[in-house]
């Protein structure tokens, strides 16, 4: 509040000095009011008496009290000796009009210097007021959004009060060790045990642990790309969370997705660091992280559901319409290769027409896992009826953020 203050009085100050300025450069005298002026002054000084001698008779004449001669009743308007001396030296009047100017044009110049330089010394002043007034704002905006970060500290197993959770495993897997940050996986928990003693159709939680060396918060961003051979179209495990300057954290996250056996195997995806200052650390490379030496089982009653509408040497895509739901469909994507993708697939035809929906959006496949997609859908109200020989087209496209040359696309397939 002080800082506008002082800007309104500064701004104030320049306008009084601006039309200081603007006054005195105004008020310069014309060329013909110094001629008036000099001619006047020329004047007065050539009058030295008011005594002439009349022409007519000799007579002394008093031009103060008397308005013609007093002794032959002459009039003295034309008198010579009267006029000369009235008579404007013009050569005078040009030298003294010029010298009044010049001393009225070095008087306004420096009048206006002065004032020029109380406006630049104002406006300095200005300048340095808004320069004080953005670095308030910048250290209040960060002291506010400082404040207002929420960060996460040591957190309870149970998320929910009707969930009760059992230690499973314990890998104590690093994850991420970068720039003075260390993420480990400690413990795996399974809701609940199933009649044969197996973990099936239950929700699993992970803890982490963060240890942060860092004298500035940070904030971590981390996605789960796979779990046990297995993907789907958004992420089994997502972090987005602030951590404080030197935090050493103990957290939980849920592994949505598939019903799992166990967690044996996780593939991190993207994973970044990043402070108040910028990037620190980032990574789109998947990597894979064994939770324990047992191996995982792999889900196999769905391996050859759907009919392929693809495959070369690196991916088999099957596809089948729901009975329930006409022109909805789920996907499988087998990734055959060496190598991990990501996969794109938002471009859809029906009939020919093209339609801009969600279908796949940066969706990570690692080698030898297999994506499930159970809803491609986004068709609208407008295909709901659709008749049986309906088409439905949709484009893929594969991306290795390692090796760029293994990136292809499949073009319009037709799904079926």
């Amino acid at each position: 509040m002080i800082l506008i203050i002082a800007m309104i009085i500064v701004v104030i100050i320049i306008i009084a000095l601006i039309i200081k300025y603007m006054y005195v450069q105004a008020h310069i005298l014309s060329s013909k009011e110094f001629r008036k002026t000099a001619e006047k002054k020329s004047a007065k000084m050539r009058i030295k008496s008011p005594e002439i001698t009349c022409d007519y008779c000799g007579c002394i004449i008093n031009t103060v009290k008397e308005k013609k001669c007093p002794n032959c009743g002459a009039v003295y308007g034309d008198d010579k000796e009267l006029k000369d001396r009235f008579k404007v030296d013009e050569a005078a009047v040009e030298k003294m009009a010029e010298t009044a100017a010049d001393k009225a044009i070095s008087k306004a110049h420096k009048s206006g210097l002065e004032t020029l330089k109380q406006i630049r010394i104002a406006i300095i002043a200005l300048i340095g007021v808004f320069v004080l007034m953005i670095a308030y704002s910048v250290i209040v905006s960060r002291r506010t959004s400082t404040s207002n970060t929420k960060y996460r500290g040591n957190e309870e197993l149970v998320d929910y009060s009707y969930m009760e959770y059992k230690l499973i495993d314990s890998p104590e897997v690093t994850i991420l060790d970068q720039d003075g940050v260390t993420l480990r996986l400690m413990n795996v928990y399974a809701s609940s045990l199933n009649e044969e003693g197996g973990y099936s159709n239950v929700c699993y939680r992970v803890a982490f642990s963060l240890i942060s060396k860092r004298d500035k918060p940070v904030r971590l961003y981390l996605k789960c790309v796979g779990v046990n051979g297995r993907c789907k179209d958004n992420e089994y495990i997502y972090i987005y969370s602030n951590f404080k300057k030197k935090a050493e954290v103990l957290f939980y996250e849920s592994v949505y997705g598939e019903y799992f056996q166990s967690i044996d195997e996780i593939v991190i995806g993207e994973c970044s660091l990043s402070d108040e200052d910028g990037e620190i650390y980032k990574s789109n490379s998947m990597q894979t992280f064994k939770l324990n030496d047992k191996g995982y089982t792999v889900i196999t009653n769905d391996k050859d559901m759907g009919e392929v509408i693809f495959e070369n040497d690196e991916i088999r895509i099957r596809s089948l319409e729901k009975e329930d739901d006409k022109n909805h469909y789920e996907l499988w994507i087998d990734n055959l290769s060496d190598s991990n993708y990501y996969i794109e697939a938002s471009d859809l035809k029906v009939n020919g027409e093209y339609n801009d929906s969600y279908i796949l959006h940066k969706s990570g496949i690692p080698a030898g896992y297999t994506l499930h997609h159970d809803s491609v859908f986004g068709l609208g109200d407008r295909y709901k009826n659709l008749p049986e020989d309906t088409k439905v087209e949709l484009s893929f496209s594969f991306s290795d953020s390692v090796d760029p040359k293994n990136d292809f696309s499949t073009g319009y397939i037709t799904l079926k």
